[in-house]
Order: C-alpha cells, then structure tokens, then sequence
C-alpha cells in the first residue's frame, strides 16, 4: 500500500524535504523594488470586525465578509462612513448559509455559497442591498466565479482537474488542468488528496477573461487566459511546495500539513489593470495564528510578470483596491481588527 511505498522512499522523501525546506526559506530573488504602503484606520460608525476574509468594493460600497459576525456582511458606506450588516444566516428563504467568494465581473456582481450550493446576486440600492439566488449547482466546489463566456469556473475536492468549468445551469462541461505536484512522486499521490493540499482561492478578471489562481497552503500564484472551451496558463510562481502526508480513508481523503509550510496567499484584489496578492510567507510553528496575516503585496499584471512588492506597516488579513488603483482599503490587526486605507498614488 501507500504506506509501504512511503516506507521504502522514505530517505527520499527526507531528501526532498530537506531540500524544500531550503529552497523556501531562500529569499525569491527579485528585481522588483519594494515599496513601504502606510495605512491609517477609517473609523465607521458602528463596524465591529470579527474575522475578515474578502471584501468587495463597488463605488461608495464596501462589502466585508466576516466569518464571525451574526450575518455574511458589514455593509459600509464610505461616503458617510457608516455601516449596516446585511445577509442573514439561516435556512429561510431570503437567508444564506456560508460565503465563499465574491465575484465583481462586468459590473456585474455577486457572491456563492457552498452550502447553500447558490450563485447570489448583489445589487446596490440607495438604502439597501438586494441579494437574490440566482444559479444552483449539482456539485460541491471550494469556489466558484462567473467567466465573460457564459461559463463558470470552479475549484474544489475533484477527484480529476484543476478546474471544472460549467454551464449557464450550473452543469459542469469539462475538465481542465491537473493539481499542482513537485515531482513524479507527487504526481502518485491521488488528485483529491492533493486538492486539500493546495487549497486557495480564484479570482476572475473585471472583464471575465482571465483568472488568478493564489494558493493559501504554499506561495504558489499562477496566471490564466480564459477562452470559451479552454483555461489557459500564462504564468505561474512557485515559491516551494508544501510537505503534507495524505490520508485516505474509505470516503474521504485529508491531507496534514505540516506546521513548518511556508504559507502562501491570504487574499487577492483584481483590477483592470493589476493583480494584488497579499502574502503571508510565514510557517505557524514559526509564527503561531500570526501566520494567517501578512504585510507583503505582490502586485502582477494579468500576464502574471511582478511589478512591485509593498510592505505594509501592518499586518493585514483582506484587500480590495478601488477601479482606478488609486486607493486600497484593507482589514488589518491594530489593536483590534480594524478598516484601513492607503493611497497607491
């Protein structure tokens, strides 16, 4: 079995750690200048902020999703700096389950729900926010993000693909791509198995034609060209890969991570122009729960080349940037977590 060919490769596998382990605390050498980006609170009536994981930013509006709070959102009105929340939970007929990820594509945007298995719509009135299911989905994904083609693209526990791309009723149509692997060895291990290894978010581009994918479980991001039947790779950087054993049980696969992983990728903010990829680069055995936040952002082009690094002068755990890319607003831990905001310009 498995473990028997762990066994015998075992000095192998040894080697192989060993060697990651060296080639990630290894410093990605890089051209790119640094530049530091100072944050300052943005203090809004009433926002209290539990456990921020993406925001999304639609003119005046800013959505926070937070995983702590009694609803899915704060909904802040950065004219008046105030703040509402907004998406019950709940199994009721206007209420939702869980929130995966936002989607922001030709002007058009909204939010999936696994649990729920729903694509919502957001719409923005004067006064409140409308949130309506929209399509349902047979299959179970991590996340989900309309394309310009009439298609969804998904990432989630498959047994085969990277992505599975879906039609208009939620169908899924096609397959594409493999799972990430180091090595031939890798390659071995079961694709589901390797799914939860590498778990991370996608993000599409306002224009629905390109996508970002930024792992969470190691600092590997990778850059794709979307056409209607096809997911195409422009780019990929690959920091190092993360060591984790597979286990698979009758129904089910896990995959434990090591503690000593570099991690990779909070969170991504996507414009016309730039992609903004903030990095934790940081082991929890080394830097305990800190290591969910980080204050280093990557910023590429959709061709996935980097143009600059920010260091921030706190550490932050979501970001959005406004159309223009004149202006971030970000969570980030000051003495609580709090609403941040930087000028790019």
């Amino acid at each position: 079995g498995l473990g028997d060919v762990y066994k015998r490769q075992g000095l192998f596998l040894l080697l192989v750690l060993l060697s990651a382990f060296i080639s990630c605390s290894d410093k990605v050498k890089t051209e790119v200048k640094e530049t530091k980006l100072e944050f300052e609170t943005l203090f809004v009536d009433g926002l209290m902020i539990g456990k921020a994981t993406e925001m999304l930013l639609v003119d005046s509006n800013l959505l926070i999703a937070d995983r702590q709070a009694d609803s899915l959102f704060h909904w802040v009105n950065l004219n008046k700096l105030t703040s509402k929340d907004v998406g019950q939970i709940g199994q009721g007929p206007g209420e939702f389950l869980h929130f995966d990820n936002f989607y922001h594509i030709n002007n058009n945007c909204g939010f999936y729900d696994r649990r729920l298995r729903t694509f919502n719509d957001i719409i923005f009135l004067k006064d409140r926010i409308l949130l309506n299911k929209n399509v349902r989905y047979e299959s179970i994904h991590y996340r989900l993000v309309p394309t310009a083609f009439n298609t969804f693209v998904g990432i989630g526990p498959y047994e085969k693909g990277l992505f599975h791309i879906l039609d208009i009723k939620g169908t899924a149509v096609d397959t594409i791509g493999e799972q990430p692997y180091r090595d031939e060895a890798e390659r071995n291990v079961p694709e589901l198995a390797r799914a939860m290894a590498y778990q991370g978010k996608i993000i599409i581009s306002p224009k629905g034609n390109s996508l970002v994918h930024a792992i969470f479980m190691s600092p590997i991001i990778s850059f794709y060209k979307l056409s209607l039947a096809n997911i195409e790779l422009l780019k990929s950087h690959v920091d190092c890969y993360p060591t984790y054993k597979p286990e698979l049980g009758n129904n089910s696969y896990a995959s434990a991570m090591s503690r000593s992983n570099i991690l990779g990728f909070i969170d991504v903010a996507v414009t016309d122009r730039y992609v903004y990829a903030l990095l934790s680069g940081k082991s929890t055995r080394e830097s305990g729960l800190s290591a969910f936040t980080g204050n280093v952002i990557r910023v590429y082009d959709w061709n996935g080349d980097l143009l600059k690094i920010y260091t921030c002068n706190t550490d932050l755990t979501a970001l959005c940037v406004s159309a223009d890319d004149s202006i971030m607003y970000a969570i980030g831990l000051v003495e609580d977590y709090e609403l941040l905001v930087a000028n790019l310009k």
